[in-house]
């Protein structure tokens, strides 16, 4: 990863900090209320998870009830928008594995499009059901608490510290197996570390984020095929044995090329990791 360097005064990076974040959510429910579509609900989901993120960075150091009702808030529409992304996701993931003739994933997006109507009502009506009067005051609110923690400071670099050295720890651990919880549990945790330094070290993220980001979409797509492989596996499909093994098969090749080109990125002296 990149050396960090000293940013001129005139080439400051944008700092989007907690509060463009929880009007982020705001304007991407109404995104949401309109169509939602699979690029509504991922970027309402990606608003929320940066507000939880920063809340649970906040709690360590302010002890304010405003930070955890923030987030139990923020999590249960972030849940009930949850089976709605993973249709969107896996049906997107059937149509590049396979050609439209391939009969399991005729299977596969005939159950996702028969799902759908219901799991897009389920998600608006979650939405529905949000409270924006409660989280403006939030956002009053923690406006101000956030402060205590002031961006590029000691005490920002220390909690960004501790989440980087949570996420090596478990990257090392996936490193030594192709299982998927390991890898799945590292993915949160650099995920949190990424959104940790977005919000406090903004000039330390202008030189990683774009490396952060990278790494965090490949290992994105490792959990998307491990769900999609569990997808398959409970397949009511019947049509033939070899239909669903190779489908296994496939999906197990394209995890394996994500975990090989992760390993290239982030071994020896040019690792992602040293920063």
């Amino acid at each position: 990863m990149a050396t960090v360097t000293t940013l001129s005064s005139g080439s400051r990076p944008e700092h989007r900090g907690l509060s463009f974040w929880m009007d982020r959510v705001i304007k991407e429910m109404e995104n949401l209320r309109s169509s939602p579509d699979t690029g509504a609900v991922h970027d309402l989901r990606v608003a929320i998870r940066r507000c939880r993120s920063v809340a649970a960075v906040m709690e360590e150091v302010d002890p304010d009830p405003a930070w955890p009702a923030m987030r139990k808030v923020a999590r249960k529409l972030f849940r009930g928008l949850g089976a709605l992304r993973d249709a969107q996701v896996m049906d997107e993931w059937v149509k590049k594995l396979a050609p439209e003739t391939d009969p399991v994933r005729t299977h596969l997006q005939t159950a996702f499009e028969s799902n759908e109507p219901t799991l897009r009502e389920n998600a608006l009506r979650v939405a529905d059901r949000f409270d924006q009067k409660s989280w403006k005051r939030l956002d009053r609110t923690l406006r101000q608490r956030s402060r205590l923690v002031p961006a590029g400071s000691l005490a920002a670099e220390c909690l960004a510290l501790e989440r980087f050295e949570t996420a090596r720890d478990l990257h090392a651990k996936a490193l030594r197996t192709e299982k998927s919880k390991p890898w799945h549990a590292m993915r949160i945790a650099l995920k949190r570390f990424r959104y940790t330094v977005e919000n406090l070290l903004p000039e330390h993220y202008a030189a990683w984020g774009d490396n952060l980001k990278r790494l965090q979409d490949m290992l994105g797509e490792v959990h998307d095929l491990d769900v999609l492989a569990e997808v398959v596996r409970k397949s009511d499909f019947l049509e033939t044995e070899d239909s669903l093994k190779l489908w296994q098969e496939i999906i197990g090749r394209e995890r394996h090329e994500r975990i090989e080109t992760y390993r290239q990125l982030t071994l020896g002296k040019t690792s992602l990791w040293n920063i």
